[in-house]
């Protein structure tokens, strides 16, 4: 094993060990299995309890169990899954749940559509460990929910407030719109779970909301592979647009649909581009002159190639891509 190797088997055991363990993770009282949003180091601190993460994690502790047999991971994982039974309400979780007593903002006492997906997504994904059939219930009851208060017939509106009403995106015009309070592509990583739904149930209804979320993102989609995340502006944060990519992806291998997944490529070719851009090698935060770089991206990027690796070779040559991928691992690793 070269040192790199040795280097990342190392970071991957710390991680693990760090998302099991760490304080981010509440592990006693009545939030125990939720996740706050990150940890702030100085002063140490922590934001607020965030639905859209404990469902990430859910995913995360299910693929670490699956892979080093990790009892711990599949504990946290329960524990998560618990916390996000206990917090809904017809069958949703608010982006932050009520008793949370850290300072509100934009996310206080609102729906996401996109943040419930992600918790419905983590469910599929302990029950397809655990086999527990609860899970399969909840996470059905989500997509439900999902379905009939955010589905316009076409695309997801992306928050409502406490009532199920929808919020506008920004009340000042003359401010650029923010990606996460719009519908958007990145609304497409949803058929991650609507897609696994109708193989379980075998209802074609989730399959026909997933084609809708596809076929609206690629509307979003210009020529050059970039999805527009922010109405108003022509800069693209890559986060969505990653999002969008991953979500084509996913469509099309699962239905074998060449449209999907084409148009998934064509946002990684873009994406590629940008890391043209930075000084170091990495995905930036957005297509602006002069970005910084974001961790999170250069991770879904990285994840992108290794997945579409065969498939990119077609059009990049297999030394330029290893030597890409080689460089965003190690981007990581910094």
């Amino acid at each position: 094993m070269n040192k790199a190797n040795q280097e990342s088997k190392s970071i991957f055991n710390n991680n693990i060990g760090w998302l099991v363990s760490s304080d981010i993770r509440i592990k006693k009282g009545k939030n125990t299995g939720a996740l706050y949003g990150w940890k702030n180091l100085n002063p140490i601190s922590f934001p607020f309890i965030y639905s859209e993460i404990t469902g990430y994690a859910i995913t995360a502790y299910s693929w670490i169990y699956s892979k080093v047999g990790s009892t711990a991971a599949l504990r946290t994982a329960e524990q998560s899954s618990r916390w996000i039974k206990r917090n809904m309400h017809t069958y949703l979780l608010l982006a932050r749940p009520p008793g949370d007593t850290s300072e509100h903002n934009e996310l206080s006492d609102l729906y996401y559509a996109f943040d419930n997906g992600m918790a419905m997504i983590g469910l599929l994904n302990l029950y397809k460990i655990t086999k527990e059939q609860n899970l399969l219930f909840l996470a059905e009851n989500m997509a439900r929910s999902l379905i009939q208060q955010f589905f316009d017939g076409s695309k997801l509106i992306a928050r409502l407030d406490n009532f199920y009403n929808p919020i506008a995106a920004n009340d000042n015009k003359k401010e650029v719109v923010k990606w996460s309070t719009v519908s958007g592509a990145y609304h497409c990583k949803l058929s991650i779970g609507l897609l696994e739904l109708s193989t379980l149930s075998n209802n074609g209804l989730y399959s026909q909301v997933s084609d809708s979320l596809c076929d609206y993102a690629m509307k979003l989609q210009r020529s050059d592979g970039m999805f527009v995340t922010n109405p108003g502006s022509d800069i693209t944060y890559l986060h969505p647009h990653l999002y969008a990519c991953e979500g084509l992806i996913h469509s099309g291998l699962k239905q074998s649909d060449n449209s999907h997944y084409e148009a998934g490529i064509n946002g990684i070719k873009w994406a590629i581009e940008q890391t043209r851009l930075t000084r170091g090698g990495g995905v930036p935060r957005d297509s602006g002159k002069g970005s910084p770089e974001q961790s999170d991206c250069t991770a879904q990027l990285l994840r992108l190639l290794l997945i579409c690796r065969s498939h990119l070779q077609k059009s990049l040559s297999p030394q330029n891509l290893d030597e890409l991928m080689k460089k965003l691992h190690l981007r990581l690793l910094d």
